[in-house]
């Protein structure tokens, strides 16, 4: 057993300097049960371990063993050393497992939540309305925007807008007045165009026979894009701001910015039409939009300018005006205007 042999004398045999009998009561003790045997092994590796020669030992064998006690200390110290940086080694590990275990979790929430909203949006039923061709019509989406529809202007809309945006596509002219919501932008698609805004009053023409969208901003901000009909990314941006338009060119692709000063862009609506010193070719172009006729001429007029203002005026009206002003001549059949 550990306690029948003496520590000194199995210093001596370790080290190699006992005598024959001495090394022969050592052995005896080692063969006498498994438990010696391990406890001797214990100490071998201890003693090889502290570094120990043998003329420590056959000089001073009491030193020796006590300088062996500490070095026995120090191991043991050394051992609990490595099984605590085994366990912050393992707490580290298990940390950052945790923390790639949140991130995963986090992702797969951020999955399911996407999904699940992209769910709810697809099963939104989406309703579509459309304006008489007679007169303009007045509209309230479900935020409280309100949309002034020019004849024939087309609108698909979502029954309920989803949390994070109100979109709606949108073919025609109308006016725009968005009820605020900086949480949720108001998008309105209308082909190779995307405009977004928080809350403010525009017009918007985007009609299917024609080469331009136009959006002339009255208050607020716009963002206007033109998208690539490939894939839907931006191609180009630009932010308006009030008594500002944007002219998207669906030839070229080009969006172009230009300032404007007056509101005859909105006769359609008022039924006011303004000019001041205004070219009457100009002139003629706003009568085509707003009356939705065609004018015919020989002459071009670069050299006549007209200031006046009409409210709610008639074609007829319009054209005696002129009749009247510079002896301009007209014939009227149906939706089409002959000027002699």
């Amino acid at each position: 057993m550990k306690e029948s042999v003496n520590i000194a004398l199995l210093g001596k045999f370790l080290s190699g300097s006992c005598t024959d009998p001495e090394k022969e009561s050592v052995q005896k003790w080692i063969n006498e049960s498994p438990e010696n045997q391990a406890v001797f092994e214990e100490y071998k590796k201890v003693w090889n371990l502290s570094g120990m020669d043998n003329t420590q030992m056959v000089v001073d064998i009491d030193a020796g063993w006590k300088e062996l006690n500490q070095r026995i200390r120090a191991v043991e110290a050394l051992d609990k050393e490595i099984h605590f940086e085994k366990q912050q080694r393992n707490r580290q590990l298990m940390y950052v497992f945790m923390r790639v275990a949140a991130v995963i979790i986090v992702a797969f929430g951020l999955f399911y939540l996407f999904h699940n909203i992209n769910d709810k949006r697809q099963n939104t039923p989406s309703l579509t309305y459309v304006a008489s061709g007679i007169s303009e019509q007045a509209f309230v989406l479900s935020d409280g925007s309100e949309i002034y529809l020019n004849k024939e202007a087309k609108i698909t809309y979502p029954e309920k807008f989803n949390a994070q945006t109100r979109e709606i596509n949108f073919e025609g002219e109308a006016f725009f007045n968005v009820a605020h919501n900086p949480d949720k932008p108001f998008i309105i698609h209308c082909g190779e165009v995307e405009v977004e805004v928080l809350g403010t009053s525009f017009n918007l023409c985007s009609c299917p026979g024609e080469n331009e969208i136009v959006l002339y901003l009255e208050n607020g901000e716009v963002r206007f894009s033109s998208l690539d009909p490939a894939n839907g990314s931006i191609r180009e941006q630009i932010v308006l701001i009030p008594g500002y338009k944007a002219v998207y060119d669906k030839t070229t692709g080009i969006i172009c910015r230009a300032e404007f000063k007056n509101q005859n862009y909105l006769a359609w609506k008022t039924g006011v039409l303004s000019f001041e010193k205004t070219p009457l070719p100009e002139v003629l172009d706003v009568l085509e939009e707003t009356y939705d006729i065609s004018i015919d001429t020989d002459r071009k007029y670069d050299e006549l300018t007209l200031t006046a203002r009409f409210d709610n005026e008639s074609p007829e009206s319009i054209f005696e005006v002129l009749h009247t002003v510079f002896g301009i001549d007209y014939t009227i059949e149906g939706q089409t205007v002959l000027l002699k």
